[in-house]
């Protein structure tokens, strides 16, 4: 099962602007380049120079690539009246002006994160009742989390870029700017990733600004981390923190799969495995995927009823579990009450048992397939060797409460003609 968040990799909620652009401008390189020498682009170093001092990196949203020379030209139509865009504030939060450009590019950001979440295009959104209202909204959302929220964070902690921040800033522009043959070649994929050369200097700051505030405020026992001497203390309380282990069976996992696919299936790794399966679950009609469905939660009764018996857990997992991220948590998974990253009806049922304890029915869950969940024993040892990331993880909820707290609290005022925009009116 994969966690919704890694902690290694995610202190806050704040969005990583300079991913988005390292992500769109490499995805533009390796799709129009027609130089064979060229070769694909890797913007794994950009990444790198943006991510926190504990060394974790910003989530980043890898969003479709643009084909060269297939965006249009910038422009703004208002109730049928084209804008001039130089200078057009499109809106204004907490006092700081959005000019069109920086809306623009998280307009379309936000474009491909509805694409990519849910299938949804800008021609599809024009059929969708809402369908405009909720992009636009996303989109001021988005410009909140990236640069007005990390305002108000810098403030609060007094938290500023120093010459430091500075040369690694330039080092990072130059960095990606480098990954591209020529200035002509840059300037096109910064066209084609919605970006100007100042909203690509501006992401790379705010990003470089969040990395401080994470590492300063939500890290490091900093102001709004949990202490390890009281994260010692709750790791203690059965009530509020427990570890569990977990027997997997998704409802692809006993598809049939195509005699070319099975020579080598033996061979094949879990995760290997698990994509044949899903892929294959996939094709299935309703009636083939009921019938998977049913074979699934009969390999899981056969699971159960092994488990209650008294089997050996730890072989069960290895006999009938799917959960490729058991093999990197030997010690189970850690979380508290109220985790977010795991199936809540997991969650609930963990907090019912009592340590070393094997739950006497199966959970349901719609993505993940079934459950067969074990408590078991905190090891103390464990939580100290890994207690940087157990803290972050624990106050994860907290700090996205508190980031939403700070958004819904700055104040927005909307250019002229805002309740008159359209799904055409910015290209």
């Amino acid at each position: 099962m994969e966690r919704k968040n890694e902690m290694l990799k995610k202190i806050s909620a704040l969005i990583i602007a300079l991913t988005m652009c390292a992500a769109m401008l490499s995805g533009c390189n390796n799709s129009s380049s027609g130089d064979a020498d060229s070769g694909s682009s890797d913007v794994s170093s950009a990444a790198e120079a943006s991510s926190g001092a504990d060394g974790s990196s910003p989530d980043s949203a890898v969003v479709p690539p643009q084909q060269q020379n297939t965006v249009a030209e910038p422009s703004l139509t208002i109730d049928g009246k084209k804008m001039d865009i130089n200078n057009f504030t499109m809106l204004t939060i907490n006092g700081v002006d959005v000019d069109f450009l920086t809306f623009r590019y998280f307009y379309f950001y936000t474009v491909n994160q509805f694409t990519q979440n849910y299938g949804a295009t800008l021609d599809t959104l024009k059929s969708v009742q809402g369908g405009f209202e909720d992009l636009i909204k996303q989109t001021v959302n988005n410009i909140k989390n990236s640069r007005m929220v990390v305002d108000v964070f810098a403030k609060d902690g007094n938290i500023t870029l120093n010459d430091d921040d500075k040369k690694a800033i330039e080092e990072n522009y130059k960095q990606t700017k480098s990954q591209f043959s020529s200035d002509t070649e840059f300037q096109n994929q910064l066209k084609n990733a919605y970006l100007t050369e100042d909203i690509l200097r501006k992401n790379i700051e705010y990003s470089q600004l969040t990395n401080k505030i994470s590492t300063t405020l939500f890290t490091n026992e900093g102001k709004y981390a949990t202490k390890k001497a009281d994260f010692r203390n709750i790791a203690k309380d059965s009530s509020k923190f427990a570890c569990e282990m977990h027997i997997m069976i998704p409802y692809f996992s006993e598809v049939e799969l195509d005699a070319e696919t099975m020579k080598n299936y033996d061979t094949m790794t879990l995760e290997s495995k698990l994509a044949a399966k899903q892929t294959a679950y996939t094709a299935l009609d309703d009636a083939g995927r009921e019938k998977a469905k049913n074979a699934a939660k009969a390999k899981a009764d056969e699971a159960l009823k092994k488990a209650a018996a008294g089997e050996d857990f730890a072989g069960l997992i290895k006999t009938y579990g799917w959960d490729t991220a058991l093999a990197a948590n030997p010690e189970g998974y850690y979380f508290s009450k109220d985790n977010s990253e795991f199936p809540t009806e997991l969650v609930s049922k963990t907090f019912t048992l009592k340590e070393n304890e094997v739950a006497k029915d199966l959970i349901n869950n719609d993505t993940y397939g079934y459950f067969i969940v074990k408590r078991c024993n905190i090891n103390m040892d464990y939580v100290e060797k890994n207690i940087d990331n157990m803290i972050a993880q624990y106050d994860q909820p907290r700090i996205d409460k508190l980031i939403q707290e700070k958004a819904d609290g700055l104040t927005v005022k909307y250019c002229d003609g805002w309740d008159k925009l359209t799904i055409d009116s910015i290209t």
